[in-house]
């Protein structure tokens, strides 16, 4: 199960948008004697166009929750039990590419079948690296999909495919860029909202933000990018929780070097970002196709974006820090990190990177870290873990489950 979690290297917050659709009741037969029906009139939901607009809900499928119980790895199951059949469906809406372009982006919406009229969280769900298109989350709502489980523990679950997935697949996916990954997770957040307010799916304001690996990054972009871009009085997320991710990605590319090094000694004695960048531009190419081989495969069928690799191969650290690292900023709100400290895909020190520099900017108080438990703690081991702890402090504090 959870396929997209297992993959190794891998607003409700928003201004409030007022809420309903506009309904009319007609008079029926005629004469003098026929009653008068006061059409009943109510605001609807602005939906501007531009980064956010809602396009267009396709439903997918009903999952059953016994099919998700089903699903579960055994220890999962041992501690977690899913509550609710889920409806899923297909969110289109507009955001933009790195280039800054804009595009009509794609991502699942999954909501609980719960009884009655219970007003519940939202969780914004931010999935892992996968290769494959069909992996995405709105072309995967099945009961092992991560986004389903969630929504059947009883949040509203928004899980943003990213640029490069879904209706943008061919496009360059952002491959640990902050910024353009943010954006297309906070447009679709925004997007889901104005949908769930059009069909009356009531929230209680609670927001959290989650992933693992790569979804961790891109939970740290979004957390950094509503932070630091909120109007006034807006609110953040309640909490967010985020396992094993690249925060610091120039650690993370010298770790992957080493072990493409290890895995082909012949490449590895060529790859140094101080000498690939002496090489001509078809050399650096060459390179960096084989570096995205090693931790992709050959099977893949999304476009990454080699910005990333392009910085770091050509030395530029800099570039790297403004493009791509997360892990030095001030947040203001809770952030829960979780990882295993014998991870040799995301390494440990990414956590530490990041606990030690917010620690640095006096914000000890929103933070908190948990080690993962597995013997040994690696990346695809501690999943598990991730997720038996995450739905047990998340749903600490969530109200309406």
């Amino acid at each position: 199960m959870m396929s997209q979690f297992l993959h190794p290297f891998l607003r409700c917050t928003l201004l409030p948008i007022t809420m309903a659709m506009s309904a009319l009741v007609a008079g029926c037969g005629g004469g003098s004697s026929s009653p008068t029906v006061t059409p009943v009139i109510t605001p609807e939901v602005p939906n501007p166009i531009g980064a956010g607009h809602f396009e267009a809900a396709t439903f997918i499928q009903t999952v059953n929750v016994a099919d998700v119980a089903a699903a579960l790895n055994k220890d999962v199951a041992a501690a977690v039990r899913p509550l609710y059949s889920v409806d899923t469906y297909k969110i289109t809406y507009t955001t933009s590419d790195a280039a800054g372009r804009s595009v009509i982006a794609s991502g699942l919406v999954a909501i609980p079948r719960k009884a009655g009229s219970l007003a519940s969280p939202v969780l914004s769900y931010q999935h892992a690296t996968i290769k494959t298109d069909a992996e995405a989350p709105s072309n995967h709502a099945t009961a092992d999909e991560p986004a389903v489980l969630f929504a059947s523990l009883g949040y509203l679950v928004s899980a943003a495919d990213y640029v490069g997935y879904g209706t943008t697949k061919g496009l360059p996916h952002p491959y640990l860029l902050a910024t353009p990954t943010a954006v297309s997770v906070v447009d679709f957040m925004t997007a889901t909202s104005r949908w769930r307010q059009m069909k009356s799916i009531a929230d209680n304001g609670q927001v959290f933000l989650t992933g693992y690996s790569e979804g961790a990054y891109a939970s740290m972009a979004t957390l950094r990018f509503m932070t630091q871009n909120r109007a006034a009085n807006a609110t953040l997320p309640l909490s967010t929780y985020i396992g094993a991710g690249p925060y610091d990605v120039v650690l993370t590319l010298n770790t992957m070097l080493d072990s493409v090094r290890k895995e082909n000694p012949i490449l590895g004695a060529l790859i140094s970002p101080g000498f690939l960048k002496l090489l001509g531009a078809n050399d650096r190419a060459n390179v960096r196709k084989l570096l995205l081989s090693s931790v992709l495969g050959s099977q893949s069928d999304i476009s990454f974006d080699p910005t990333f690799l392009d910085n770091f191969l050509n030395d530029d650290d800099a570039s790297i820090r403004i493009q791509s690292n997360v892990n030095d900023w001030t947040p203001q709100s809770p952030i829960q990190f979780f990882h295993g400290r014998d991870d040799t895909t995301v390494p440990y020190a990414n956590t530490d990177s990041a606990f030690q520099a917010m620690t640095n900017r006096g914000v000890t108080s929103l933070l908190e870290r948990t080690d993962c438990p597995a013997k040994p703690s690696e990346h695809i081991a501690c999943v598990p873990s991730f997720l038996i702890n995450g739905t047990t402090r998340l749903g600490g504090i969530a109200r309406g489950l």
